[in-house]
């Protein structure tokens, strides 16, 4: 178990030695790029595929009227963590993923050829540090020498750097075993680890299903969570104005979405997490504490400066360490001034 590497990340890193070896370079559009730079148009049968999770994207969507406002025929497709969804870009299967702020930075080191298009903030608690059944966890610092779960080059892992350090600790001082996150409660259960981190709402509903026999969710520690969540797109999507004007409008539709639940915090409770993804009404309400209000704050120095701070933690722990890394190459910067106020082609329409 200690040793278990998902499919995915294999995949992804032969595809970094292959780019690395043919000498990629990002290419990226400079920090005064503008959004008047972006087509506007989208012409009729354009097709966006765009990764999801747990429905969430679809389901939000949905319930906010967006989708039926999207200019392109956008079609959503589930996958558990960042990286099975970054293969998937590099496959040409899908043009757009939503990820948390590390996907993009191994997305960066392995030459992957994507490009940051929108960020949104969360102010929530975000993960928190799931543990075994009849573990004597009780407290961040008791994760000293324990097996602790994350994925590779995932958010989870950040998190969990963070965490430890805030008692002290680094990697060295636990037995870090590399799992996909869709294993975490698996694991958790079979006392394979001690702990992991926990999203939302996989962390309810392995409560529901753990905390009769002892298990129990440690809230991160402050700062431990930076709450971005990103979306990119492929460069040869980028390169498409048809689809580079899907992804326009698609990220100003989400933008507007994310607004809608910041003013419908019930109805999104009672439609996705109780209906849709079968929580508990008391639960529904962590997980809703978990997320907090979404924000959209443009490509800011100060969001910079925090995604730098991520690509240095990372390395200092020894990820991605033979390759200088720049947080300003890994956006797009056409994208960075739109708002939910935007136009788009419904609001002409």
């Amino acid at each position: 178990m200690t040793h278990a590497w998902t499919l995915a990340r294999r995949s992804l890193l032969r595809g970094a030695a292959f780019a690395l070896a043919l000498g990629v370079t990002a290419g990226l559009l400079p920090p005064d790029a503008a959004a008047e730079d972006l087509p506007f148009a989208v012409p009729a049968g354009t097709k966006l595929v765009v990764t999801d999770d747990a429905n969430r994207f679809e389901t939000l969507f949905n319930l906010s009227g967006e989708r039926e406002k999207l200019a392109a025929d956008v079609t959503f497709v589930n996958f558990s963590s960042g990286p099975i969804g970054l293969e998937a870009i590099r496959a040409g299967e899908v043009h757009v993923g939503e990820v948390a702020d590390v996907p993009p930075i191994l997305a960066h080191y392995s030459g992957a050829d994507v490009l940051i298009v929108a960020v949104v903030r969360r102010d929530g608690t975000g993960l928190s540090i799931g543990t075994a059944p009849g573990s004597d966890i009780r407290t961040l610092a008791d994760l000293k020498g324990k097996r602790v779960a994350f994925g590779e080059a995932t958010a989870a892992q950040a998190t969990v750097i963070r965490n430890l350090r805030s008692v002290g600790l680094t990697l060295k001082d636990i037995e870090p075993v590399i799992l996909a996150p869709s294993y975490y409660s698996d694991a958790l259960v079979s006392r394979e680890v001690d702990a992991a981190p926990l999203k939302q709402p996989a962390g309810a509903r392995y409560l529901a299903r753990a905390g009769k026999d002892g298990a129990i969710s440690i809230p991160s520690a402050e700062g431990a969570n930076t709450g971005l969540h990103y979306l990119y797109a492929s460069r040869a999507a980028l390169a498409d104005p048809a689809l580079t004007a899907a992804i326009r409008d698609y990220v100003i539709h989400w933008y507007r979405a994310e607004r809608w639940r910041n003013a419908n915090q019930d109805v999104w409770l009672s439609k996705y997490l109780v209906k849709e993804q079968g929580v508990s009404p008391e639960d529904a309400k962590a997980i809703l504490a978990g997320d907090g209000e979404a924000s959209t704050p443009g490509f800011t120095d100060e969001l910079l400066k925090t995604q730098q701070a991520t690509i240095d933690l990372l390395q200092d722990a020894g990820s991605f360490a033979d390759k200088e890394l720049k947080a300003e190459d890994e956006f797009d910067f056409r994208f960075s001034k739109l708002t939910a106020d935007d136009q788009t082609a419904s609001d002409i329409n």
